[in-house]
């Protein structure tokens, strides 16, 4: 192998993957790209390494041979409660003072696994929320994991993994969500499915933080030991990313050695515990729960010894809470359609902004769906979930075949305890996707392809 990798042109490929991927592969790493190469090449019906490399070097690569690609360059070490120091800490650093700020006021938790892989790390997040909140069902809670590799995620959208995943063991508070699964493996209960929602996302593109994407407004953001595998220029921009992603006062967890040097602006390094993170700075109201303004009712008990999970009561109906808009908005650009600016405004983390330009261009345009849709994600991305639902219900009396709409108003449905609404949403959203090839990007969802969509719509379906 030494012979032929002197040979090929590893250090024009690995710039070509650097570039398109984000993945780094410095001269002593080259075995390890040949490695991947060749089994890439397997796959792609290719000769071998060198062929693989020319394909990539000469942009013969289709989108789909990129996606094969990186799922055999990707690293993906995982499992259940991995570092159980850090779970630890963030119960008590970041979700507890969060839940006891938010208690009586909006019940809600942003939360992104970034670079999920198979999806254990999600899922233990889920899990430990649920242990520090028995009335969870009564919450808006939605945790993003995303990664690269669509065959990751359709294995952690199964919930279903082998003893290898739970090599650690699995700690008391996770015993009511992870059951018993064939030859020895486990299984994410079916209730707890729906907190998690599992979508394909670049860390080196720049498709976040948008609002089409879900990534913004973020509490807790979890990158870890991924930034290791990027050039540090990439690594440095992809924290300026997940940063520009967080509310006021959240964190950014990384590995140990991924803070960067210098520091980022605007962001704060935290070594608290086991955690190694960085906070977005401003001040924290209590909506944004910084531990230092947040006053938790009771002491904080150990993760170690946190009692069996009581079942909660039915969900109840969400509570808006969107702020009022202001009397008077500055006017729009003339020059750029109103839906446009809006999506700008969403995209850059300006939702007021965002909210007041799409009611402007409902008002101009009242049977414009898009109009009515972006506003209905604006409504879901702050917490009103009442009115994202009238604003989807809006969207699909004026176009009954958006797919999106129909899925997200299936999920709202659900969640809100709505089961036959849900299903029937969910259920026309599957026969619309069913007329799109599966690599076909959907308008408006941040690159969410029809065959990913249907992949989550069928985890839906699964968990209820």
């Amino acid at each position: 192998m030494a012979d032929t990798a002197a040979t090929l042109p590893w250090a024009g490929v690995s710039r070509r993957l650097e570039s398109r991927l984000g993945l780094h592969f410095g001269p002593r790493r080259w075995p390890d790209l040949e490695r991947g190469l060749a089994s890439a090449a397997a796959r792609l019906g290719l000769a071998d390494a060198q062929a693989c490399a020319d394909a990539i070097l000469s942009s013969r690569l289709a989108d789909g041979g990129w996606q094969v690609v990186a799922e055999c360059l990707a690293v993906g070490e995982t499992y259940f409660f991995r570092d159980p120091q850090v779970f630890d800490d963030l119960a008590t650093h970041v979700l507890r003072p969060l839940v006891a700020a938010r208690r009586d006021g909006s019940r809600h938790l942003r939360l992104w696994s970034a670079a999920c892989s198979t999806g254990e790390e999600a899922w233990s997040l889920a899990m430990l929320v649920a242990s520090l909140l028995p009335d969870w069902r009564e919450w808006n809670i939605s945790i993003l994991a995303t990664d690269l590799n669509a065959s990751a995620l359709r294995k952690a959208r199964a919930g279903r993994y082998g003893r290898w995943s739970i090599r650690s063991g699995v700690p008391p508070l996770a015993r009511e969500w992870l059951r018993p699964g064939a030859d020895g493996g486990a299984e994410v209960a079916p209730e707890l499915r729906p907190l998690v929602r599992f979508a394909r996302l670049n860390l080196a593109g720049d498709g976040y933080p948008s609002a089409t994407s879900q990534t913004l407004s973020m509490d807790l953001v979890l990158c870890r030991n991924v930034l290791i595998y990027f050039e540090p220029a990439r690594a440095r921009a992809v924290l300026e990313r997940l940063g520009a992603a967080l509310v006021p006062g959240g964190w950014l967890v990384t590995g140990p050695v991924e803070l960067p040097r210098p520091g980022l602006p605007g962001l704060e390094p935290e070594i608290t515990g086991g955690l190694t993170a960085l906070r977005r700075s401003g001040s924290a109201s209590r909506e944004s729960a910084s531990p230092e303004h947040a006053q938790p009712s009771k002491p904080a008990r150990p993760l170690s010894v946190s009692p069996r999970i009581q079942r909660a009561p039915h969900p109840r109906p969400a509570v808006s809470t969107a702020t009022p808009l202001a009397p008077e908005a500055p006017a729009p650009t003339p020059a750029i359609p109103m839906v446009l600016q809006a999506r700008g405004h969403a995209d850059a983390g300006d939702l007021a902004r965002a909210e007041q330009l799409c009611r402007l261009a409902i008002e101009q345009d009242k049977l414009d769906p898009q109009a009515t849709h972006l506003l209905a994600t604006i409504l879901h991305e702050r917490g009103a979930i009442d009115e994202a639902m009238a604003a989807l219900q809006r969207t699909l009396y004026l176009d009954p075949d958006h797919v999106l709409a129909r899925f997200t108003l299936g999920s709202l449905a659900l969640r809100q305890g709505e089961t036959q609404a849900g299903r029937r949403h969910l259920a026309h959203a599957r026969s619309r996707l069913a007329r799109c090839a599966p690599d076909h990007p959907l308008e408006g969802s941040g690159g969410l392809t029809a065959g990913e969509l249907e992949g989550v719509i069928r985890n839906t379906e699964a968990g209820t």
